[in-house]
């Protein structure tokens, strides 16, 4: 029995825009792919920045998503993990004019194929998060690079 291809992990930067509500503002995934776009997921910014996780400094979301078929993949059920955290928009050392609101939301989403590795992948996201926030200007997306990369090996 042939053993099917594995997912690369995705991750994802999803943002709460005052107007429209959770959107996915950044996709880290294999050069040229959109996997949000390419499997419609559409729901994934609300699975990720659930409602009321305002009220708390660091919440996580865990959630299933379809991995459409392609022609080196299988139709397959795939994994994700969230982890929201928000900033007061006082802190921002740059505040873009679209920031309207007092604090701002974001979650940092990581899609995989391995059930398995959601559990591992909690702490790990945390920090990065974490970190990610720690810069206050929650707009470079290199420490999400190199998360992929090490998650990749």
């Amino acid at each position: 029995m042939a053993i099917p291809n594995k997912q690369d992990p995705i991750v994802l930067v999803i943002d709460f825009h005052h107007a429209r509500g959770p959107e996915i503002e950044h996709c880290i995934a294999n050069e040229g792919a959109n996997p949000a776009t390419d499997n419609d997921w559409s729901l994934l910014p609300f699975m990720a920045l659930s409602d009321g996780a305002h009220l708390s400094t660091e919440e996580f979301s865990y959630f299933t998503l379809r991995g459409r078929e392609t022609p080196d993949i299988p139709e397959t059920s795939l994994f994700g993990i969230a982890c929201s955290r928000q900033l007061d928009a006082k802190l921002l050392l740059n505040r873009p004019p679209d920031v309207t609101r007092s604090t701002v939301q974001k979650a940092v989403v990581v899609v995989t194929d391995s059930p398995q590795r959601v559990g591992q992948l909690r702490e790990k996201l945390s920090v990065v998060t974490t970190a990610w926030f720690a810069q206050r200007g929650v707009a470079g997306i290199s420490h999400m690079r190199e998360f992929l990369f090490e998650m990749a090996q």
